[in-house]
């Protein structure tokens, strides 16, 4: 079949989701279809739901799609199985629709028992370099992307966002963790503070000072602050850290990934936290997934590690696509 630029680039994301599914049943990986309709949902700073309304004859009830497919993969984990992996239809709420967003996405997501960050990040690279090999967008390891060759040689360069953070501000990050100091700052750099929480104040100076040092390049981005970290096990010589990390290729943010904090007092009161912010500020505010929490506790139980991580398959086929807007993949993208 003769296809135009158009086509080729919609028919990219489907052959990087055939190579993605190639890739993880190839390592043992089960692939489960978790709920676009959910009772509940777990409860993050920053990532709001839709909702809908379920009507059956006198009964109403509300119910809520997923962030991600997070909590579902959780707890079929929590059932005993090892390695599992979805490519789901996520949503995110009051976020915009622009050349690297959409309001409904593609998120594959993994993760695997007896395993901590550093595995997963190993995952990304084996992952990347076979789904960029499958589609032949690879050349002795490189990829062209707007102008710009990427190398996807391995292993990929890790770098510490405390080291960043040090090298810029001249002062260590557990200098700032309290919010009085972080604000201290944000004055000093000339940022908005008014009303703003810590992890507002820290994305300031993220965005502004630390991300534009990333580069093009493959890049793993670790030592993230644990206060900002909430579903993340501590790193356990610095506490104030997580053993989390973020993967960013040719200037994008690709995802997400970490080692899972399974102990269920600590994520409770991190989503009380997050119940109690949202109050305040009239936010919405969808019902916690007790499912969900009670998956952690059988995953704590266990005695094991758990990791994984969430990407956005719609900007990994952007990138292998060489195209520089979600709207190129997905015809079907809103337009803000």
């Amino acid at each position: 079949m003769i296809m135009n630029q158009t086509l080729a680039s919609i028919f990219i994301r489907e052959q990087v989701i055939d190579a993605i599914r190639e890739f993880f049943k190839h390592d043992g990986f089960h692939e489960i279809i978790t709920p676009v309709l959910n009772q509940g949902l777990p409860l993050e700073p920053n990532l709001y739901s839709f909702s809908t309304e379920w009507q059956y004859l006198d009964r109403q009830q509300t119910l809520y799609l997923p962030t991600s497919p997070e909590a579902g993969l959780k707890k079929m984990l929590a059932l005993g199985l090892e390695k599992v992996f979805a490519i789901s239809p996520s949503f995110r709420n009051q976020e915009p629709a622009d050349q690297e967003h959409n309001p409904e996405f593609l998120m594959l997501e993994w993760y695997r028992s007896n395993a901590d960050y550093q595995q997963i990040m190993v995952d990304v690279e084996e992952l990347i370099h076979f789904v960029a090999k499958k589609l032949a967008t690879v050349k002795r390891q490189q990829l062209k992307y707007q102008e710009e060759i990427i190398n996807l040689t391995t292993p990929w360069k890790r770098v510490s966002l405390a080291e960043l953070f040090f090298k810029e501000i001249n002062q260590p990050i557990a200098n700032f963790l309290r919010l009085s100091e972080m604000q201290s700052l944000a004055k000093k750099l000339g940022y908005q503070t008014q009303n703003s929480t810590w992890e507002q104040l820290f994305n300031q100076v993220f965005i502004e000072l630390l991300e534009p040092q990333l580069g093009k390049q493959p890049v793993f981005l670790i030592d993230f602050p644990a206060r900002i970290s909430p579903l993340c096990k501590p790193k356990p010589d610095q506490l104030f850290l997580a053993q989390r990390f973020e993967v960013y290729l040719a200037g994008m943010e690709l995802g997400n990934g970490n080692t899972e904090e399974t102990k269920v007092e600590k994520v409770q009161g991190y989503f009380q936290k997050e119940q109690d912010f949202r109050v305040k500020n009239k936010l919405s505010i969808p019902k916690i997934d007790q499912q969900f929490l009670q998956a952690l506790k059988r995953l704590d139980q266990t005695n094991k590690n758990y990791a994984g991580i969430g990407l956005g398959v719609e900007r990994l086929a952007m990138i292998l696509a060489n195209e520089s807007e979600i709207k190129t993949i997905n015809p079907f993208a809103l337009k803000s």
